[in-house]
Parts: C-alpha cells; structure tokens; sequence
C-alpha cells in the first residue's frame, strides 16, 4: 500500500505542502499518481485539521489521521500501520515532487527480493525515509526509536543507493 505522507505542520512552507498546485493538481494527488503506474492502493495520512481539505480531492476511505502518540513522520506511518496492521507500507512524502518511477520502482523490485524489514535508499549514513517500504512484520513488533531515521538505522535495512540525488529533494519553502 502506498502513503502518501501530508500531515506535517508545513512550518518552513506557511502552508499546506500536499494542498499547493503543480500543474492544478494538488501535491497529494499528484505523489498518489506516482504511484498508479505500480498498481498499489494509496492512502492520504493527515492530521485532524486537514480532513475537510482533503476530503474535497480524496474519498474518506483514503484518509489516515495521525492518532499515535509520536511525533513527526513516524506518526503518519505508525497511525497507518495501526488502520491496516497486515500491510506493508510504501512512504512517500507529498513534498518529494521529484521522485519518479525508476526511483520507485527500483525500490519496488528490492522489497520484490525479500528478505529485510524495511527498504531504503542510502546516501552517505542518512537514509531517505520519506521514499522507502516498511513491513507489516516489522511494525507489529513496534518501536521505541524516536525517527524514521533511527528506525532504519537499528532495524534490517535493505540499503540501496542513490542514483539520483535530485529525486530525493524535499520542497519546503517557497
């Protein structure tokens, strides 16, 4: 399943990143559709304050509020493993308008492999959690890392190196 991660506080941008326009399309909805080509269902994990936004280009069904005492990103995936406990997640940040298919497939085939509990690209000793897979196997065991960074950094990690750095790049500002 993919996540496309929206429920940040978007304190650098002033504003709602998954609800800014690229080509009049809504942020959100335009990382979702990265993900069509791969056949995978999509949710939406926002905070309480974002549902009526979102519910205006997204049915309810694919909203995830965050509902896990955690804070960053890590609330957005955990809230959504805690909706669908048996599915492995695929994270994708509403802000990673660069990624693209090689770059999502690529870590598609990796997780395909098997083997590991999550599947991350590598740059240096920082991985790049807002574009990587974590299992269900793994999550159910839970956490007591802080980040998403520190949990694949303890956790079995699948590290794949970048090709492209570009892709990687968060827009947070304007």
């Amino acid at each position: 399943m993919g996540v496309i991660l929206c429920g940040g506080n978007s304190s650098r941008m002033g504003r709602d990143k998954g609800l800014m326009l690229r080509e009049g399309v809504p942020w959100a909805r335009h990382m979702a559709d990265k993900l069509s080509p791969f056949h995978l269902p999509v949710v939406f994990s926002i905070n309480a304050s974002q549902v009526d936004a979102y519910s205006a280009f997204v049915p309810a069904a694919a909203l995830v509020t965050d509902n896990v005492p955690v804070s960053g990103p890590l609330k957005g995936l955990l809230s959504v493993h805690e909706q669908f406990p048996g599915t492995d997640l695929l994270l994708l940040a509403c802000d990673m308008l660069d990624v693209d298919g090689p770059t999502i497939g690529h870590l598609i085939a990796s997780y395909g492999a098997g083997g590991y509990e999550f599947y991350a690209y590598q740059e240096s000793t920082f991985f790049q959690p807002l574009c990587a897979i974590f299992t269900a196997a793994a999550l159910e065991r839970g956490t007591q890392e802080p980040s998403l960074q520190m949990l694949l950094r303890h956790g079995k990690t699948r590290s794949l190196a970048v090709l492209r750095s570009e892709a990687f790049r968060n827009y947070n500002s304007l």
